[in-house]
């Protein structure tokens, strides 16, 4: 069954999304400019201004430059009513409405300071981290506004603590759907119950602390422009979004059986129901890949198995993992396509890797540590005691072109490779220590590029499996989560405690870290989009229902 978006196909005067081709543009090929500044600042550089038409589900962002001046390209903007808003941290400014005619129109913005409350309304998760450093790494991928506002007190914490810890990853205040099994309460309940109602405003009016954030976008940041559209749903929560050969955006949703596609050149999307495949369990999925014959595959997490759309004749297709293997914690997050269309599954929770022939629809399992234990003070795999359970957890698979599938070892610092023929593993030891590897992507030269997202890493890494070395960028703030690299050779990534997303010139060592316009976005996954020049990023903005494109002007 399929859901259109009806309202996004083409309305009147909706932005025309050209992404095919992009060329440089002069002052004279602008449709709308203006300067921002404020009585504090005077002209505002790094300034986000939003454009919006009034009844389209797209948005355009430009960023203002040193002198304060922004301006969005002609091909992007068409005639008809618009209304600009802004991203400034602690700054803010009523919304604007401009209508562009024919020719270019000018609209400048004045921005006033805001309260301390709204100020930390603008806050991302990071910046809460920065503000009070003992929060650590506690928020990940989730807003903190809501810890941090609230007024509960240590008993209303000890309570709350273990209701979310029984709420599954993609659980929604539209759909709280819990784990397969359930936790109580832990020893450290009551230090952390008792330090979350000091921080909070439980006994007072206001935070004690100062709020800290990152300084706006400057010099090459401010060259950019950020496209997204609005998915069909307000609660959607599109966790990865890939581009397929066609131009054709897919997502998932992490909380809801749904597998979704976009067409960025008209905003147009198309949703598919998924089959159940495992009732009583959360139905959200995670991982997508596009097959060499363009069809999506989607894993589906609690499900216990992946499932596929023929794009031709719309049939959904879905396939478990041995029934002998399926228990409580099963977890079949991600998945890869080789070359000869052979579908990886990862089982995160299980240390399973399964090889799927879809054409016959045989199913191998392997058991990615199969009593190993990694001693890292020899820099090598051992034996360990038969039966033993090391804390070993796979976050993403990749395969190469020679058929051979990688995986990040997120509770380690380990990069796995495996050959499905003969099952045989090969460990490679990450440089940095608690770097907390996630995801894989795997270049045409067969190099594997991951992120570390672990706060004492926050790199960029790679591994060159025909010398076994690394190479690592450091790319704070960033917690580096999902990568990809674009036919240039430029690595994209992003994260989720921050809103900025990095493009890696790996060549020279330079990175550009560009500002989204959704505060605590969340990026999953990251994707290239090739089409454009230069190529782009793509990327879905879990708590946003966004599908966004990143798109540098340089």
């Amino acid at each position: 069954m399929s859901r259109t978006n009806v309202h996004s196909r083409m309305c009147a005067g909706a932005i025309a999304v050209l992404f095919f081709a992009l060329s440089a543009f002069s002052q004279s090929s602008m449709s709308l400019t203006g300067a921002v500044s404020s009585d504090a600042e005077g002209a505002m550089e790094g300034v986000l201004v939003k454009a919006k038409q009034v009844g389209s589900t797209i948005t355009v962002t430009v960023v203002s430059d040193e002198h304060g001046r922004y301006a969005f390209p002609a091909d992007k903007l068409k005639p008809g009513q618009y209304v600009l808003t802004v991203r400034a941290t602690g700054y803010d400014t009523a919304p604007a409405n401009v209508t562009l005619g024919t020719g270019a129109a000018t609209a400048d913005l004045k921005l006033s300071k805001v309260d301390t409350f709204a100020h930390a309304n603008q806050l991302m998760v990071a910046e809460w981290q920065n503000s009070v450093p003992s929060l650590g790494a506690c928020g990940g991928c989730h807003n903190l506004s809501y810890v941090l506002k609230s007024t509960y007190d240590v008993d209303m914490w000890k309570q709350t603590l273990v209701r979310m810890r029984n709420y599954e990853p993609g659980a929604s205040f539209s759909y709280p759907f819990l784990l397969p099994e359930r936790l109580g309460a832990r020893p450290a309940d009551q230090d952390f119950a008792t330090y979350l109602a000091s921080i909070n405003l439980s006994a007072k009016r206001m935070w004690d602390f100062e709020l800290k954030s990152f300084p706006r976008p400057k010099g090459k940041a401010t060259k950019v422009l950020i496209t997204e559209y609005d998915l069909p749903r307000f609660d959607a929560e599109p966790h990865d979004a890939v581009m397929d050969a066609d131009g054709m955006i897919w997502y998932s949703d992490f909380t809801l059986p749904i597998l979704g596609r976009l067409d960025p050149r008209t905003g147009e999307t198309k949703e598919w129901d998924l089959p159940e495949m495992r009732p009583g369990f959360p139905p959200g999925s995670l991982d997508l890949a596009i097959a060499p014959d363009g069809n999506p595959w989607i894993a589906r997490k609690f499900q216990a198995g992946v499932a596929t759309l023929d794009k031709k004749t719309g049939k959904i297709t879905s396939y478990s993992i041995p029934k002998k293997d399926i228990n409580t914690y099963s977890r079949t997050t991600y998945l890869a396509v080789g070359p000869d269309g052979t579908v990886w599954i990862s089982d995160t929770e299980d240390r399973m890797m399964y090889v799927l022939n879809p054409k016959t629809g045989k199913m191998t399992g392997h058991e990615t540590y199969p009593g190993f234990k990694w001693d890292y003070s020899q820099g090598r795999l051992g034996i360990g005691p038969k039966g033993e359970k090391e804390n070993h957890l796979s976050f993403g698979v990749a395969v190469n072109s020679k058929g051979i599938g990688y995986w990040a070892d997120s509770a380690n610092r380990l990069i796995g490779g495996m050959d499905p023929a003969s099952g045989k593993i090969k460990m490679y030891m990450i440089p940095t220590a608690n770097s907390d590897p996630a995801r894989v992507f795997v270049t045409p030269d067969d190099k594997v590029w991951f992120g570390e997202r672990n706060p004492s890493a926050q790199k960029i890494g790679v591994l060159d499996v025909k010398t076994g070395q690394f190479k690592e960028w450091d790319d704070r703030p960033v917690d580096p989560y999902g990568i990809v690299v674009d036919k240039s050779g430029h690595v994209w990534t992003g994260g989720t405690p921050t809103d900025f997303v990095t493009r890696l010139d790996p060549s020279t060592g330079e990175s550009v870290r560009y500002l989204l316009p959704t505060v605590n976005a969340s990026v999953q996954r990251a994707d290239a989009n090739n089409f454009t020049n230069p190529p782009s990023m793509v990327l879905g903005e879990t708590h946003g229902a966004k599908i966004a494109l990143v798109q540098p002007l340089e």
